[in-house]
């Protein structure tokens, strides 16, 4: 396996976690993610934080916090960059599938055609949601 760096192929599978505790997911409300799923937090300066399925399993992208669980929403590359999202790899020291939305940032989440593709990436791009998952799955 590689260390990451290689481009993101449309076939592959993408993982965006989010906190049961957010209130972003409910499946008994709707099937899909609220878009605010896709909002980057102040960490995500140069994009929104995605994990590859060929580096970790479903459950793993679900770990985060302590204490905390999480949803999975899965994604396929190959539909994000079909509506123009660029996906570029970042692999972190723990994390060599770590990759990233490059156009989704936290300094530009308040622009118009950010609040459209969150919505496209909640309602229309995510194939399925899976957990919750806890943190302590090992």
């Amino acid at each position: 396996m590689s260390d990451g760096s290689e481009p993101v192929a449309d076939h592959e599978i993408l993982y965006r976690r989010i906190p049961v505790a957010s209130g972003f997911y409910d499946p008994h409300v709707d099937p899909n993610p609220s878009p605010l799923s896709f909002r980057p937090t102040q960490l995500d300066t140069t994009g929104l934080s995605l994990s590859r399925a060929k580096y970790k399993s479903l459950e793993q992208a679900g770990r985060g916090r302590e204490g905390k669980q999480y949803f999975v929403a899965v994604l396929r590359a190959g539909e994000l960059r079909r509506l123009g999202m660029e996906i570029v790899p970042r692999p972190l020291d723990d994390d060599p599938g770590h990759c990233e939305i490059a156009e989704l940032t936290f300094a530009n989440r308040k622009s118009m055609p950010f609040a459209e593709w969150q919505a496209l990436l909640a309602e229309q791009l995510c194939l399925r949601v899976e957990g919750p998952f806890p943190r302590d799955l090992e």
